[in-house]
């Protein structure tokens, strides 16, 4: 997940949006900066885990990565 933003004028895009994403391919990874406690409370919501922070070339902040992977129920 590269951006996902709203303008505040209408609750539940983020959720619509993962969701979305979700059922397309059943397998999405999101980081996110320390600071954006409503990302942060989006992702755990939606059953996404933590899985530690990660740093990109671009800007070298740390960032909180998260993913969620569909379980295969023939394992």
């Amino acid at each position: 997940m590269h951006r996902l933003a709203g303008d505040g004028s209408e609750k539940g895009i983020g959720t619509f949006c993962l969701n979305w994403a979700w059922a397309q391919c059943g397998h999405l990874r999101i980081d996110t900066h320390g600071d954006n406690a409503a990302m942060q409370s989006l992702v755990k919501k939606l059953g996404f885990v933590y899985c530690g922070i990660i740093y990109v070339e671009q800007d070298n902040d740390p960032r909180l990565a998260y993913e969620k992977i569909a379980s295969d129920s023939s394992e």
